[in-house]
């Protein structure tokens, strides 16, 4: 089976899952029960090799003008939205991120339903990552495998502490992890976390999120937090 076939058949089962769970309103700037959704697919199609990424992005340290840092990369602080949440001590590191961090597949665990639909509000969501580039660059579908059985995780009793830890996570939907290490059960010897983002609506194409993976930025060695690589990098030719 192609590659362009093998994407078609994934982005109808991630669409079919989506639908499943729409009939839900979404809760807020938090996950809440009905802003969740499972991904199941497995390839990406839009986004080119992760390798040809980092040459749009280009080396760090980067540099970018004062236009673009305001009007497209940065996250919006959208008022009051993140007063209070872990989740905004992003926006307080998202230049550093952006001049400094380096690329890695991030494959979506869960994320607010709102995210499915067309629209202005940034939501969260939660993604796995490994900085074993080594391992995952050319095979992000392994990420998926991971975050599929995390997400079976959820609303079960888990005997393990470790499991039971993400089993509760995934069910509160509101306990916000950052940099949270998956257990070796489920990676092998690979060093795989669990973390907490910001989708940006500006940052997504026809501010929709469509794909499973999506390329992170992180700088593990300065902060916990990570963002998602805005699209206009996305492809090969930008």
């Amino acid at each position: 089976m192609g590659s362009v076939e093998s994407y078609a058949i994934a982005l109808a089962e991630f669409r079919r899952v989506v639908r499943l769970d729409s009939r839900a309103p979404a809760i807020g700037p938090v996950y809440g029960s009905p802003g969740r959704v499972t991904i199941l697919c497995g390839v990406t199609g839009s986004i080119a090799p992760l390798a040809q990424c980092r040459t749009s992005l280009g080396h760090p340290p980067r540099h970018f003008s004062w236009f673009d840092r305001f009007s497209y990369l940065r996250i919006p602080r959208s008022g009051w939205a993140w007063l209070g949440d872990p989740l905004g001590q992003i926006l307080e590191v998202q230049d550093l991120l952006l001049t400094e961090g380096r690329l890695v597949w991030g494959a979506v665990v869960q994320a607010n339903n709102e995210l499915f639909e067309r629209g202005w509000r940034d939501r969260p969501a939660a993604v796995i990552y490994s900085p074993d580039t080594a391992v995952f660059d050319d095979n992000p579908e392994l990420l998926l495998t991971i975050a599929r059985k995390l997400y079976r995780l959820k609303e079960t009793w888990q005997a393990d502490p470790e499991l039971h830890a993400f089993s509760r996570m995934l069910t509160s939907e509101v306990d916000r992890q950052m940099r949270m290490q998956v257990p070796r059960q489920l990676t092998g010897s690979a060093d795989v976390y669990c973390t907490d983002i910001i989708v940006a609506r500006r940052h997504l194409p026809g501010r929709v999120l469509n794909e499973p993976l999506v390329p992170l930025l992180i700088a593990p060695e300065h902060t916990a937090m990570t963002m998602m690589l805005p699209s206009r990098f996305w492809s090969a030719s930008a």
